[in-house]
């Protein structure tokens, strides 16, 4: 089908899934014990959901050992990002954790400068103090700076990503997107379960606790959230897909507004939001 090759279905995709992925995921799990279970139930669901979507995406795989190698070194950071990203989400607001996460532009711009040798220019740096002051802004709360565990989390989640896309530069291409998603969902899921030293029967026990319709439908948004990210990026221009990504922090703010009736700091998330998206389209453009 021809709306399969148009990048505008993919970012809408995109921002349908990652909102509802946001708001039900954290109701899905409120009685959560172990983050590290349930981070390993989610990456394992996740990749089962993608395997249907293996038949609406050419089948192809690389035939460079260099890809695979870099594709693991990739997974192991993913392993670090998922685990902590799970328990920052189980502590934030949805929509604070979005707005967050566009951290790992800025990191991504340091980086490149440091070890690419990329130049710095002035719309960068506008772009990333816009993204900064903004995350700042979230950490106020009545007048006092106050950064809690799972804002260091999403911190140090978001240098790790940022990494790992400095390293994982354009792999997806050389594979079937639903089958690379699995790659990177379920391969994480192996290094959690055998470095955390889980159990099979601690994770049953574990997804006893949850509302499984809402987790189950957690695991099929976040599956489309990461096949329509990777399809809308190759399929559009990055300086236009990244800032309409972004779009989640003012959506996902508007959510917890009109339909959770939660007003708490929502002008500091209003202002947050649009300073992120228009530091990313100055960064992009």
């Amino acid at each position: 089908m021809e709306i399969f090759n148009n990048w505008k279905f993919w970012v809408i995709l995109y921002l349908i899934s990652a909102v509802i992925f946001a708001q039900t995921f954290k109701k899905s799990n409120r009685n959560m014990k172990n983050a590290g279970s349930l981070t390993i139930l989610l990456e394992v669901f996740t990749a089962l959901f993608a395997i249907l979507f293996i038949p609406f995406f050419a089948i192809k795989f690389s035939q460079d050992i260099n890809i695979y190698l870099t594709l693991l070194v990739v997974t192991i950071i993913y392993a670090m990002t998922d685990r902590l990203n799970i328990e920052a989400r189980y502590g934030l607001d949805p929509s604070v954790f979005s707005m967050l996460k566009q951290l790992s532009t800025v990191f991504l711009i340091i980086l490149g400068f440091i070890f690419l040798k990329e130049e710095i220019v002035l719309k960068k740096v506008v772009g990333s103090m816009l993204i900064i002051i903004s995350n700042v802004m979230l950490a106020f709360d009545k007048g006092k700076f106050k950064l809690n565990k799972y804002f260091i989390m999403s911190f140090i989640s978001n240098f790790l990503f940022a990494v790992a896309m400095l390293i994982n530069v354009n792999i997806s291409d050389n594979f079937n997107i639903a089958i690379y998603t699995i790659f990177t969902v379920f391969t994480p899921s192996i290094f959690i379960f055998i470095l955390g030293k889980h159990s099979v029967k601690e994770l049953k026990s574990e997804f006893e606790l949850y509302d499984k319709k809402k987790f189950l439908i957690s695991a099929f948004t976040w599956c489309l959230m990461l096949i329509s990210s990777v399809r809308a990026y190759q399929l559009g221009s990055v300086t236009l897909i990244a800032p309409l990504l972004t779009l989640t922090s003012i959506l996902n703010t508007m959510y917890e507004y009109f339909i959770n009736k939660d007003k708490n700091k929502i002008i500091q998330k209003v202002i947050a939001s649009i300073m992120i998206i228009l530091g990313v389209i100055i960064i992009k453009i």
